[in-house]
């Protein structure tokens, strides 16, 4: 009979350690950093769920990484305990991650592995020679060890023993557990690991060619965008006479009416806003590319308002700042995306418009409506592919409608 409880008792008692570094060292930590106590209590239920699953499943809420914080929203959150709004745990995670210092770490044993300076390299070329962007790497890696660990094991990597049908093999194995659109990304990592080692001399084309694509019909359709009464219903949603108001107002208007990405907005510096040519300069954290943008007479107004009345003193130089604790700290992208969900809240839009680039959606929208080609509003939105473009730019069907002849009888 004892030992039968024994790992129930070690579960247990496992179990009990995380919660006490949640709740002494991890609060401790976070009234360091100014949280009040209604966040730091919110943090706390959100990391006891995650702690308690982990130990059932054999793992440790100390041992957890960056590029573990997706999985755990989807598989816990969503698949098992049915939250609708998952996207409200993930400042915990991270707060954790931060409190650990262990963001996007690889574990000892993968960092052991004889495949892993491949990783490595394979990072240093995203970021070196391809110039993507941290979060876009943070994919690329993550895959890459999966099937590094999934062809190989612990062992180095033969590139010369891995053939077409281990790589059907591996794209039926995992793409099947989740959507079809998660399942194409993680394709192209694939596919991009695999060219990098055929540009290495490692393997020959014949492997990055088999790798499949999921069919992703009827889940892929375009995100719908506001039109232009929901617009400025959003925008009145904000209020002029609170410093919370006018800073989220001026957010909202980057995102409307310049269409720019979440990142885009917390990277931008007060340097970057140029009152008397009336320009914003925006740095792209996905491409890494500059760009100058004009600005019209209610941006300059905004974003001028904000700083001179809203805006902390503090000696950061990014444009917006945090409001709440830990005040005068930089705004995350998480921030951003809150505020446009409560706004969404407040003025009764469908449940399911939870993200921000369905504004950045409608600015390409309503610029093509009024007549500019794809190639102008690529260059607005910071694209490098025309591609890209076309699938920001949707064609308003409701006006085509007026255009249609009538079927002869």
């Amino acid at each position: 009979m004892s030992k039968k409880r024994s790992p129930g008792r070690k579960a247990a008692a496992k179990l009990a350690r995380e919660l006490s570094i949640i709740w002494v060292h991890f609060a401790a930590y976070m009234r360091r950093g100014g949280y009040a106590r209604g966040t730091i209590r919110k943090y706390q239920n959100s990391l006891e769920r995650v702690a308690a699953w982990l130990v059932d499943n054999g793992r440790s809420l100390r041992a957890i990484t960056g590029d573990d914080v997706p999985p755990i929203l989807s598989d816990f959150f969503w698949k098992q305990f049915r939250c609708r709004t998952i996207t409200r745990h993930r400042p915990a995670l991270y707060s954790w991650l931060r409190f650990l210092k262990r963001s996007c770490r690889v574990t000892p044993k993968e960092a052991q592995a004889g495949w892993f300076p491949w990783v490595d390299s394979y990072d240093r070329f995203l970021a070196k020679d391809k110039g993507l962007a941290g979060h876009t790497r943070i994919y690329r890696r993550r895959y890459a060890r999966m099937f590094l660990h999934w062809r190989f094991r612990d062992g180095p990597a033969c590139w010369n023993r891995v053939t077409p049908q281990d790589i059907w093999r591996f794209a039926e194995r995992f793409s099947g557990r989740i959507k079809a659109a998660s399942a194409n990304i993680m394709l192209c990592s694939l596919r991009s690991l695999l060219q990098y080692a055929q540009l290495r001399g490692a393997c020959g084309p014949e492997l990055a060619e088999a790798v499949p694509h999921v069919a992703n019909y009827g889940n892929g359709r375009r995100i719908e965008v506001l039109s232009d009464r929901q617009r400025r219903k959003l925008l009145r949603a904000f209020s002029a006479n609170t410093v919370r108001g006018i800073r989220d107002r001026a957010i909202a208007l980057c995102l409307v009416d310049l269409g720019l990405r979440a990142s885009d907005v917390v990277h931008l510096r007060l340097d970057d806003f140029d009152r008397t040519g009336r320009s914003l300069m925006v740095f792209s954290s996905k491409t890494g590319d500059q760009r100058q943008l004009p600005l019209n007479d209610r941006i300059v107004g905004a974003i001028d308002s904000y700083i001179r009345k809203a805006r902390p003193a503090a000696a950061s130089d990014q444009l917006f700042l945090r409001i709440s604790s830990p005040v005068d700290g930089p705004l995350g992208v998480e921030t951003v995306r809150s505020l446009i969900r409560s706004a969404y809240t407040r003025c009764g839009f469908p449940p399911q418009w939870t993200g921000t680039h369905r504004l950045r959606h409608a600015f390409a929208t309503r610029l093509y409506a009024r007549g500019a080609d794809l190639h102008q509003i690529g260059k607005l939105l910071g694209h490098r592919d025309l591609e890209s473009t076309n699938r920001y730019a949707q064609v308003d069907l409701r006006s085509l409608r007026s255009l249609a002849q009538r079927w002869p009888t």
